[in-house]
């Protein structure tokens, strides 16, 4: 009972943080419980239920939004909507087969893969730094390409060691998101994806019936409400290019990490 509140106030609060919720989870899970790679990741993947959960209290009145202005104008939806449905499917083409095969993933290309993924996060964050400029649009300017370009940012967040958050900050910063907003996309984006990767964990593994599992789960529903709204009142304040470039280098040393053992 005790590892599995531990385990979900580390999902609460690392899955908005520049770092990887699932590989410090997995890590943690691994670790302490001397237990296998792919039974520490369902867990991992079972936690962002709660964060899932978050989402919903913080943002139930914007998705509901959603759904009237889809209901009521179904020929011209809102730019979100399209925004969040392109950026799913993308995401999903990409990150479910990674997820399939992951031990093999992990195995082959993961050290190369976060090593360039990371390298390329900090270039980004230290061009942001020479910008005086800041982003300015918001989600009535969303288009497609930004959702293609978060999507697959997302969609690469399955690799271990990824941050989905850092990621899908990052790329919404680099088309010219409002530093708010960019945060409040990458929530929303995070609830199909999450929660389809909640579900595929519990099956076959007896979470859906684990007591241990629902309570780690709530107490990360929890945390994770508390350091969403943290973070959100912050955001006005927040450094984004160091934002990026924390994320590049700790990408970069998981990396070197995984290369090196």
């Amino acid at each position: 009972m005790i590892i599995g509140v531990m385990l979900g106030i580390l999902q609460g609060v690392t899955e908005w943080l520049p770092v990887s919720s699932e590989g410090v989870v997995s890590a943690f899970y691994g670790f302490v419980l001397d237990r296998p790679l792919s039974e520490a990741v369902a867990f991992a993947l079972w936690l962002h239920m709660g964060t899932v959960l978050s989402v919903l209290v913080v943002f139930w009145r914007t998705l509901f939004d959603i759904a009237r202005d889809v209901a009521n104008t179904p020929k011209d939806p809102p730019p979100l909507f399209w925004y969040l449905l392109i950026s799913t499917l993308v995401s999903v083409a990409i990150g479910f087969p990674m997820l399939l095969m992951l031990d093999d993933i992990s195995e082959r290309f993961g050290a190369a893969a976060m090593g360039i993924i990371g390298l390329l996060m900090f270039i980004t964050g230290g061009l942001q730094l020479r910008r005086r400029d800041v982003g300015t649009r918001t989600r009535e300017d969303l288009s497609i390409a930004d959702a293609l370009v978060a999507g697959v940012a997302q969609g690469f967040a399955a690799l271990p060691g990824l941050s989905r958050s850092g990621l899908t900050v990052a790329a919404l910063l680099t088309r010219g998101i409002e530093r708010r907003e960019a945060l409040v996309l990458s929530f929303l984006m995070s609830v199909p994806v999450s929660l389809g990767a909640a579900l595929f964990a519990s099956r076959d593994t007896g979470l859906l019936t684990s007591g241990d599992a629902w309570l780690a789960m709530g107490v990360a529903a929890v945390v994770g409400l508390a350091s969403m709204k943290a973070l959100l009142a912050v955001a006005d304040r927040i450094n984004f290019a160091l934002f990026v470039i924390i994320v590049g280098a700790a990408i970069l040393a998981g990396a070197t990490f995984q290369w090196l053992t």
